[in-house]
């Protein structure tokens, strides 16, 4: 099985009006918690989480991408970044089960449904 790639955002905000507390980002914040939360779920043999420097959305944070090879691509925003992170990784839970990565939307989280920007088509396999 190939590994998922779990994109997150490092510079997303806390909020429009608040950066960083006590010294992080709110991206980064979100980070430290998925990697506690996939680590109980013993998902990290099969996400790989990846820290991005910016995902061109600052006005929508926190944003996610969850992708692997042969599975639909979820672009996620406005997730919150002290409040999301057991959502998403229930999420990847659900992702990694399917061959093709297809989370019927009502088994999703409602944070996750609301958190639906994009769904992208699988890239083919090489």
């Amino acid at each position: 099985m190939e590994k998922a790639t779990l994109f997150v955002c490092s510079l997303c905000r806390f909020s429009e009006t608040e950066n960083s507390r006590d010294g992080l980002s709110g991206g980064q914040h979100l980070i430290d918690r998925l990697e506690g939360e996939l680590e109980a779920k013993n998902l990290s043999d099969a996400i790989h989480l990846q820290p991005v420097r910016c995902m061109a959305a600052c006005g929508r944070s926190c944003n996610t991408t969850l992708a692997a090879p042969g599975k639909l691509t979820f672009i996620f925003s406005n997730l919150s970044p002290t409040d999301s992170a057991a959502e998403l990784s229930e999420f990847c839970q659900q992702y990694v089960a399917r061959p093709d990565g297809k989370v019927p939307q009502v088994e999703r989280a409602s944070s996750i449904r609301q958190a639906t920007a994009f769904i992208l088509p699988p890239l083919p396999r090489n």
